[in-house]
């Protein structure tokens, strides 16, 4: 089933789509992450608007992948700013809710023992509530990281998808080694990036079980 002599010759065309599969998950998590902060700051600022704000993301997140990508082509065009842009909208939901989740949990008698010790606002939400919040925040970057990865695949319909490139390649010509290659090499990198987060937590934040 699988064409040792196809991937042999295709090796490296395999090996750049799949750092491009993780340059597109990196550069997306990073523009939803700072999205995302920025949306917590404003909550800080004007709490009212928590519940809006994720209002928003959670609709955001329930358009289908394939009509999001081609309300932005007219935008941005066939280009990875296309796929970066959508897969940083995605991101939004699972960031923002798991950061509100985290610092909503802050337990409030230690964040009154902080204010009582003379911290200033910015100075409990930096040094005390962020750090308090920090395991449901790498949580949510870890679930966001892994969803990201398939959702990739789906940008291959405007020509950037990484892995998922050689899906549509294998699919068009009835090839079944570029799916088998594209679908294995996906679960390996989300399989990675999971247990490469859940490393960052538990060194960061030993004390979670």
């Amino acid at each position: 089933m699988i064409d040792g002599a196809w991937i042999e010759d295709n090796w490296q065309s395999i090996t750049g789509l799949l750092i491009d599969h993780v340059q597109l998950v990196a550069l997306s998590m990073l523009i939803g992450a700072l999205v995302a902060c920025l949306m917590v700051l404003i909550t800080q600022w004007r709490p009212a608007l928590a519940r809006p704000l994720v209002y928003i993301s959670g609709v955001l997140f329930t358009i289908p992948s394939l009509a999001l990508f081609i309300l932005l082509i007219p935008l941005t065009g066939l280009s990875k700013a296309t796929s970066v842009i959508g897969l940083s909208l995605y991101s939004l939901l699972i960031m923002l809710q798991n950061i509100l989740a985290g610092l909503a949990s802050n337990p409030t008698d230690v964040l009154e023992e902080a204010r009582a010790l003379g911290y200033t606002r910015l100075q409990v939400f930096l040094t005390v509530e962020i750090p308090l919040a920090m395991p449901s925040i790498l949580a949510g970057l870890r679930t966001t990281a892994v969803t990201l990865v398939g959702l990739v695949t789906v940008t291959a319909i405007i020509g950037q998808g990484g892995l998922g490139q050689l899906l549509v390649t294998g699919l068009t010509l009835s090839f079944p080694t570029p799916v088998i290659i594209s679908l294995l090499l996906t679960v390996v990198l989300a399989l990675s990036l999971d247990i490469a987060f859940y490393a960052i937590e538990k060194s960061l934040v030993p004390w979670v079980r």
